[in-house]
């Protein structure tokens, strides 16, 4: 918990995006970085646009991407397929450490190698958990001289019904062809969304993926623990901190449970909270009762 505290105020120019591990070993994959993986595609941009651009076509041939009777567009459409399980380019986070810090104490689960998404199996919290905090300095949400915008909003049907020659592909097009990556917030979101203070980040897939992130091309140079504790604990000291372009947090598994009461009874972090939904009932409701 200082850790996090430290963080969150170590410089008035950084921004954190909060995401939580059940397992500390999990990769930063999107989850169309993993079905393509998995089915043995071939791994670049243009596979990954080519897949991106079938299922938002097959979609809307289902009658999905409508609200009010009118098209949402193409950003928006993803954003609620990631919730309901569908392969997207879209990395969950949140603004919330304590969000994020919840998933991190959950049970930790047996991943499906095709999605990246948990199976159906026994669970355990014997599995160290990792909270992680990426630095997203570079949200603009408008162009800055020769900077470019990198924060999208999705667009839904009331500004493509006004305008009818913006195309429904238009917000998701301008995020990709940025070199790096880019935040997507939904103008429409859903109860698990608004709970969760959810939002996304995606971009382009770099040519060469080593690294804890794959899917992403972010900036970063090797450090060391020792290093990065001194940067953190240096907000308190004159001048501009040094930045800090990301933070892993290992949640040991000895941890996990007093650290979900706590986030109950302190944070009001419960999976009803979290997932006030009909699937988070399904998911939660019979095992948790929260």
């Amino acid at each position: 918990m200082k850790t996090i505290a430290k963080l969150s105020t170590h410089s008035t120019s950084h921004r954190f995006a909060w995401r939580g591990f059940s397992n500390a070993n999990h990769t930063v994959k999107s989850t169309l970085h993993r079905h393509l993986e998995g089915v043995n595609e071939s791994l670049s941009e243009n596979s990954m646009r080519k897949k991106e651009k079938s299922i938002l076509e097959e979609a809307r041939s289902w009658g999905l991407g409508i609200s009010g009777g009118q098209p949402v567009d193409d950003l928006q459409l993803l954003t609620d397929l990631q919730h309901f399980g569908a392969p997207t380019r879209l990395i969950d986070v949140t603004s919330n450490p304590m969000t994020a810090l919840w998933f991190a104490t959950e049970n930790a689960k047996s991943k499906d190698s095709r999605t990246g998404r948990d199976r159906n199996c026994q669970t355990t919290r014997d599995t160290s958990g990792l909270l992680l905090a990426i630095n997203i300095d570079w949200y603009r949400e408008s162009e800055e001289g020769s900077l470019p915008q990198t924060a999208f909003k999705t667009i839904g049907e009331s500004h493509i019904r006004r305008n009818s020659t913006f195309p429904e592909s238009a917000t998701l097009e301008a995020g990709v062809s940025l070199k790096k990556p880019f935040i997507v917030s939904s103008n429409m979101p859903n109860q698990r969304l608004q709970a969760q203070e959810g939002y996304f980040i995606s971009g382009r897939l770099p040519q060469s993926q080593p690294g804890p992130f794959p899917s992403l091309d972010l900036d970063y140079d090797d450090g060391d623990p020792g290093e990065l504790k001194k940067l953190i604990e240096e907000s308190a000291l004159r001048g501009k901190p040094k930045r800090i372009p990301f933070v892993a947090i290992l949640v040991p598994a000895g941890s996990k449970t007093a650290l979900r009461d706590n986030l109950k009874r302190t944070y009001n972090k419960t999976a009803k909270r979290l997932f006030p939904d009909h699937s988070g009932f399904v998911e939660y409701g019979k095992y948790y009762r929260t």
